[in-house]
C-alpha cells in the first residue's frame, strides 16, 4: 500500500530543537501495518521505524488507533467547518426546504475530501478499521465535532431537537458507510460514494420530544 511515509519524520531549524512529523509518523506505521499486519505490529516498531523515541511517539499517538484514526481528524473537521460556516450563514440567503437542509448536509459531506491530502493513505486506513473491530468502535467518539455541529445546524434550520439527533445518527451513519464502499474498491473519488449515501436520506417530521 502506497504511502506518504517517504517524507522525513524528523525536522530541524536552524537553532531549534527537533521536531516530529505526525503525519509521516503516521505513514510508517500504515507502512508497517501493511507489511506486518496491524496486530503484529508494536508501538515500539514503529518508533524505532521512524527513528524515535517510545516516548516521543507516545506523546503524539497514546495508541495504534490514534494512528489510524487520527488521519481522518481532517475530514472531521472540514466537514464540520462547512456545517458551522451554513449554520452562521444570512437567514435571507438560506434555503430552509427539505432539499436545502440535505443539500447543506452533503456539501459538508464532500468538504472533507479536499482536506485529505493522500486518498491512498486515507483508503488504507479505512481498510484498516473495516478489518479491526476495535478501530471500528471508536467511530462514535472520532465522529463526535462533526454530530455536534450537524445538530446545531439542523435545529438551526427548523428541525427540532430530536428529529435532528435521529438525522445526525442517520447522517453520518450513511456517510461512514460510503467511506467504507469506497475504500474497498478501486475508484479514485470518493464523492460519488458520499453523494449516493446522501440521497437515501430524509428530513424527518418531530417525534414524540419535538
Amino acid at each position: 500500500m502506497p504511502s506518504d511515509h517517504t517524507k522525513p519524520v524528523i525536522g530541524r531549524s536552524t537553532g531549534r530543537p527537533a521536531t516530529i512529523d505526525p503525519d509521516a509518523v503516521a505513514g510508517v506505521a500504515l507502512r508497517l501495518f501493511a507489511e506486518n499486519g496491524y496486530e503484529r505490529t508494536s508501538m515500539e516498531d514503529i518508533a524505532r521505524e521512524a527513528g524515535i523515541g517510545r516516548k516521543s511517539l507516545y506523546r503524539y499517538f497514546p495508541s495504534k488507533a490514534d494512528l489510524v484514526w487520527g488521519g481522518m481528524e481532517p475530514v472531521v473537521e472540514a466537514s464540520g467547518r462547512a456545517l458551522e460556516s451554513a449554520r452562521t450563514a444570512d437567514a435571507h440567503d438560506v434555503d430552509t426546504s427539505d432539499g436545502g437542509i440535505l443539500a447543506g448536509l452533503a456539501a459538508a459531506a464532500v468538504a472533507g475530501v479536499s482536506a485529505l491530502p493522500d486518498l491512498t493513505v486515507t483508503r488504507g486506513r479505512l481498510r484498516l478499521i473495516a478489518e479491526h473491530p476495535e478501530l471500528a468502535s471508536r467511530s462514535y467518539d472520532a465522529l463526535a465535532p462533526q454530530r455536534d455541529r450537524a445538530r446545531l445546524y439542523l435545529v438551526a434550520r427548523g428541525v427540532s431537537e430530536s428529529a435532528a439527533g435521529y438525522l445526525c445518527a442517520a447522517y453520518l451513519g450513511a456517510t461512514f458507510e460510503a467511506w467504507m464502499q469506497w475504500a474497498t474498491g478501486t475508484e479514485p473519488d470518493p464523492v460519488p460514494y458520499l453523494l449516493e449515501s446522501m440521497a437515501v436520506l430524509r428530513v424527518p417530521t418531530a417525534g414524540p420530544g419535538g
